[in-house]
C-alpha cells in the first residue's frame, strides 16, 4: 500500500458532484472516461471509447466504445452504461449536479447506436468537448451504483473503492481485473494530516510515501534529502482575491483597483513559495492556449490605492471581512500580508479563516466581502472564464460579477471550433476582466510532490490529479 498525506479530505466520490481536487483525485482513480490525456501531455488518446469522429459541423459526436471492459462488480461495459451515466446527470440539471451544467452546456442528447457506439448530440457547437470528457463530471459509473439508498463508488478503472473513514483516510485497492493491463500497487491510502510539519517529518521518516508541497517552506524542508524526490509538474490553476462585487464598496470599480495596488505580488509570490509559483496577471496561467500576454498587471503603489479610494470618497477608509482556507499556510500568510497593507490606507480587515468545506460553502453563498479562491480547470480557457466569470446556474463566480459583453464573447469563443477565433475572443475576454477587476488574480503554483525514493512513474495529469496506475513502490 502507497500512503499519501492530504490536508484536507474529499467531499464525494461521485464523480458528477466534484468540484474539487480533494474528491476529483481519487474519482479519476476510481472510474474512467471516453477519453483521457495521454501521459505528458494536453493531447486526448482514446480509454473506455477506442475512437470517435465528429459530424454535422460539431453538434454530432459518435463514440466507438472498448469491449472487453467491466465494471469492479463484474458487469460489462456497454452503451447502456455510457447513456444511463449521462441522462442521469442530464435530468438532475443545475439543481444537484452543477459542475455538469458547464462542462457539457449544450448537451441535447445521447443514444446507442449499437452495443458498443453512442451518438452524443448538441445543440450547437462546442470546442472543448474532448477536455470536458476527460472531467471527472464525465467519468462513467455501473449503472448499479444507483440502485440502493445513496451513492456506491463502482467504476472501470485501475482501482476501486475500500473503505472511508472520513477525516481520517480513504482507501482504494487495486482493481485485479483492469482492462489495460496489470496494475503494479496493491493500494493507496489517502491519509488526512492537516499539520503541514507533521506531514514532511512522516515522509522524512518513511511513514508515509507522498505529499504535496504547498509552501517554499515545505519545499526547503525536503530538498537535498537523499531518500526525499521532488515531483515538478504544469499545473492549469490560478489562486485569486475575490471582491464581492454585490457588496458596497467592493461593488466599486475605484476600491477594487485600489485594493489591487496594494498587493507586492511578485515580492508576496517570492516570499512564500520562492520559484514555486509565478505571479498572476490574468486568470489562466501563462503557458495555456488563449493566454494575453500584452495586459500589464497592476503596480504595487500606495499612493495609487490612496488616489483611488479619495476617488471614490473613502479617504477614511472602511471595514470589511477576508475568507481563506485555515490550513493552507501560504495563503494565510498571503492573508496576513493583505490585512497588513490594507491598514496603510485606513482599512480594516477582519481575517475568517474556516475549514475547506466551510469556505466553499459560504463562499458560494455570498457571505464574503474578500476572499482568497483557488481553482484548477481543465487546460482550456473556456474552463476559467465560463464557471469563474459568469452567473450561469452551478458556475464558481465568487465575485458574483456581469457583464454581458463579456459573455457573449464567452458564447462565441467556446461555439467555434476556429482555434484562431477562438484566441482573438479569449485576447479580448481578459482585458475586459483586467479593466473591471471582479477579482486579483494572485499567482499560477506549479504541482510540486514530494515522494520517497523507491516510488516510481509517479504521474500528475493536466488536470493536477495524481493518477496510480503506473506507480511502482520498490
Amino acid at each position: 500500500m502507497l500512503i499519501y498525506l492530504r490536508n484536507i479530505d474529499s467531499t464525494t466520490l461521485e464523480p458528477g458532484k466534484s468540484e474539487e481536487l480533494y474528491s476529483s483525485e481519487v474519482i479519476s482513480n476510481i472510474f474512467e472516461g471516453l477519453v483521457q490525456f495521454k501521459k505528458g501531455t494536453y493531447d486526448m488518446q482514446p480509454c473506455l471509447a477506442t475512437k470517435w469522429e465528429v459530424k454535422d459541423k460539431g453538434k454530432k459526436w459518435i463514440f466507438f466504445l472498448r469491449k472487453g471492459v467491466t465494471f469492479h462488480n463484474g458487469k460489462e461495459f456497454d452503451a447502456q452504461a455510457v447513456i444511463t451515466t449521462f441522462k442521469g446527470r442530464m435530468s438532475k440539471k443545475e439543481t444537484e449536479l452543477k459542475r455538469w451544467w458547464f462542462f457539457f452546456p449544450y448537451m441535447k442528447n445521447v443514444k446507442a447506436i449499437d452495443k458498443f457506439t453512442i451518438e452524443i448530440t448538441l445543440k450547437k457547437p462546442y470546442a472543448p468537448l474532448l477536455f470536458a470528457m476527460a472531467d471527472p463530471t464525465a467519468l462513467i459509473v455501473a449503472p448499479e451504483s444507483y440502485q440502493k439508498k445513496g451513492f456506491k463508488p463502482i467504476g472501470t478503472g485501475p482501482f476501486k473503492f475500500e473503505r472511508w473513514e472520513k477525516g481520517e483516510f480513504l482507501i482504494i485497492s487495486k482493481n485485479e481485473n483492469y482492462w489495460d493491463g496489470s496494475v503494479p500497487l496493491s493500494g493507496v491510502i489517502f491519509r488526512v494530516v492537516e499539520n503541514p510539519a507533521s506531514k514532511t517529518l512522516h515522509i522524512k521518516s518513511g511513514n508515509a510515501d507522498i505529499s504535496r508541497i504547498n509552501t517554499a517552506m515545505e519545499y526547503e524542508e525536503f530538498l537535498g534529502k537523499k531518500e526525499i524526490k521532488i515531483l515538478t509538474a504544469a499545473s492549469p490553476q490560478v489562486h485569486y482575491l475575490a471582491f464581492n462585487t454585490r457588496k458596497y464598496p467592493f461593488s466599486r470599480i475605484e476600491v477594487r483597483k485600489a485594493m489591487a495596488h496594494l498587493i507586492n505580488k511578485k515580492g508576496l509570490v517570492k516570499y512564500i513559495f520562492q520559484k514555486m509559483a509565478v505571479p498572476a496577471v490574468t486568470p489562466i496561467p501563462p503557458e495555456l492556449f488563449g493566454a494575453n500576454k500584452n495586459i500589464k498587471d497592476y503596480e504595487y503603489s500606495i499612493s495609487k490605492a490612496k488616489n483611488l479610494l479619495k476617488k471614490a470618497g473613502l479617504e477614511n477608509g472602511f471595514s470589511c471581512k477576508l475568507f481563506f482556507s485555515r490550513v493552507n499556510v501560504g495563503l494565510q500568510k498571503i492573508a496576513n500580508v493583505i490585512v497588513k497593507n490594507a491598514k496603510l490606507v485606513n482599512i480594516t480587515i477582519k481575517k475568517v479563516p474556516l475549514t475547506f468545506k466551510e469556505l466553499i460553502r459560504r463562499g458560494d453563498k455570498g457571505e464574503h466581502d474578500l476572499g482568497i479562491f483557488g481553482w484548477v480547470g481543465a487546460p482550456d480557457p473556456d474552463f476559467f472564464f465560463y464557471p469563474l466569470f459568469t452567473m450561469t446556474k452551478g458556475n464558481k463566480n465568487r465575485a458574483f460579477y456581469q457583464n454581458q459583453n463579456l459573455r457573449v464573447l464567452l458564447e462565441k469563443a467556446r461555439g467555434t471550433l476556429s482555434q484562431v477565433k477562438r484566441n482573438e475572443y479569449y485576447q479580448l475576454v481578459q482585458e475586459i476582466i483586467h479593466r473591471d477587476i471582479p477579482w486579483v488574480p494572485l499567482f499560477h503554483q506549479k504541482a510540486l510532490v514530494a515522494y520517497r525514493y523507491n516510488i516510481k512513474h509517479l504521474y500528475v495529469n493536466p488536470n493536477d490529479y495524481m493518477i496510480f496506475k503506473y506507480v511502482k513502490k520498490e
